[in-house]
Order: C-alpha cells, then sequence, then structure tokens
C-alpha cells in the first residue's frame, strides 16, 4: 500500500453497527430498523421560505447533524412499574412488549433506571468518541415518562453493547413507548464517515459483554482511559474486526 493510499484511508472512519440480537439469545432483526441521518430529515422539514437564516445551511449546525444517527423504536410497548417502598415491579400491560428488568437500585431519588432488551453495539477502525444522547429534534411520546439515560465512549478504543436503559421521572406509574426515536449517536470527528452494518454473531456478543465485565473483575471505579488500555494490551481490537468483517452486511 503506498503512502498516498494510507493517507487516504485514514481521512475516512468506518463505523460498524450491530443490531438485531438481544440479550445474546438470537436474532431479533425487526427489531431494529436502520437509523437514519439527522440533517437528512431535518432537510425534509426544511422551510422554503428564505435562505440565509435558515439554521440548516449554518456550518456548525450541519457538520453536526451529518454525524448524528437518529434511532427508532420498532415494537410498540406499555408498562406499570412501581419502586416505592423498596418493590421493584414492572408489569407490561400491552399485546406487544420489549423486555424490561431493573438491575440496580435507583440511582436517584426521583425514579428508578428500567433497562429495555435491546442491545445496540458500535466499532470504529479508528479512535472516534460517540455521544448518545436523548432525540433532541423529536418529540418522542416516552420522554413523558423519563429520559434514554446519555453516554459517551471512544467506540474505537472499547467495544461494548449500549444498551436502551430509561431514567424514570417517578417512582411509579406508567410507561409507554410507540414506534418513534428514541436516541440520537453523534460521531465526533472531522473526517468522513462510512457506516457499515455487521450481524452479531455470538461470538461478538461474548466479546461486548466480556468488556463490561471487565469492571467486576478488576474492580470499581475504572477510568475509560484504564479499559481502553486493558482492551489494547489482549488485542481485542484486532479479534474484534476480524469478526465483524466476515459478518458485515452487504
Amino acid at each position: 500500500m503506498s503512502s498516498r493510499e494510507m493517507v487516504i484511508m485514514s481521512d475516512v472512519i468506518n463505523v460498524y453497527i450491530g443490531m438485531g440480537r438481544m440479550e445474546g439469545e438470537g436474532d431479533w432483526p425487526y427489531l431494529y430498523p436502520k437509523p437514519n441521518i439527522l440533517f437528512k430529515e431535518l432537510r425534509d422539514k426544511r422551510n422554503s421560505e428564505g435562505y440565509g437564516d435558515n439554521f440548516l445551511f449554518c456550518p456548525a449546525v450541519t457538520d453536526k447533524f451529518k454525524k448524528t444517527l437518529v434511532f427508532e423504536n420498532a415494537m410498540p410497548s406499555k408498562y406499570e412499574y412501581n419502586f416505592k417502598n423498596g418493590q421493584k415491579i414492572i408489569d407490561p400491560i400491552s399485546e406487544t412488549y420489549l423486555a424490561a428488568e431493573s438491575v440496580r437500585d435507583p440511582s436517584i431519588t426521583t425514579g428508578p433506571t428500567i433497562k429495555f432488551g435491546m442491545n445496540y453495539i458500535f466499532f470504529a477502525d479508528q479512535p472516534l468518541d460517540a455521544s448518545f444522547t436523548p432525540p433532541y429534534f423529536h418529540k418522542p411520546g416516552y420522554s413523558k415518562h423519563g429520559v434514554v439515560m446519555p453516554g459517551e465512549y471512544n467506540i474505537g478504543k472499547w467495544f461494548r453493547p449500549y444498551i436502551f436503559e430509561v431514567q424514570m421521572w417517578d417512582m411509579a406509574g406508567e410507561f409507554e413507548i410507540g414506534e418513534e426515536p428514541i436516541f440520537y449517536v453523534e460521531f465526533r470527528t472531522d473526517k468522513k464517515i462510512k457506516f457499515n452494518y455487521f450481524n452479531v454473531t455470538p461470538a461478538l456478543y461474548h466479546y461486548a459483554v466480556s468488556s463490561i465485565q471487565v469492571t467486576s473483575l478488576f474492580g470499581k471505579g475504572q477510568t475509560l482511559a484504564e479499559r481502553y488500555l486493558r482492551f489494547a494490551k489482549v488485542g481485542m481490537r484486532e479479534k474484534i474486526l476480524t469478526e465483524i468483517k466476515k459478518n458485515l452486511i452487504e
């Protein structure tokens, strides 16, 4: 490979997105619609009147939105929950519903964090920070009950699932979610991004879960930098990229 080819390749980051595996128990592709680019969604709604004052022509906005993906829920679900007086009750009350559970005591006094049975996995062939946020340019119905948990980590240095978790506003009540946007992912880079999709094999799911289990293995309080270093020392990046490339969806 020539030095010129290496420079060209380094200007593009491959982002690999894995969806379709639910708690490692088989493939559920219909629960995982492909995401949309936020800029394209907003461009389709652009006000045709005027030009100069439209924020969709501002590079500070468009550069951000062109590298932000919108992920949607495909299965409407409704639940009743009660976490008062030490209870941990989550009961589905709709015909269709996602698996839901609470894996920890409430972190704040306003309400519990409920984990839903959807896992998304992101990886990149170069260091790349990914920021997970609520869908701030949409108005999802579920937001009246709670907010999706935000976060940020380097998807080129760590391989773990992003789990759909919602921090509830109340300790008891109802939670309902429809076919609607549930979270955004912004990729923080000035480089071009090529999005690729892959099937999450049992091996890849195992790699992702083991990244989370490192916390319990080496003790709480580890920084992200420490986790990235352990990931690099055992050659996980190479193992994962090899497995992903064998399972790309063309």
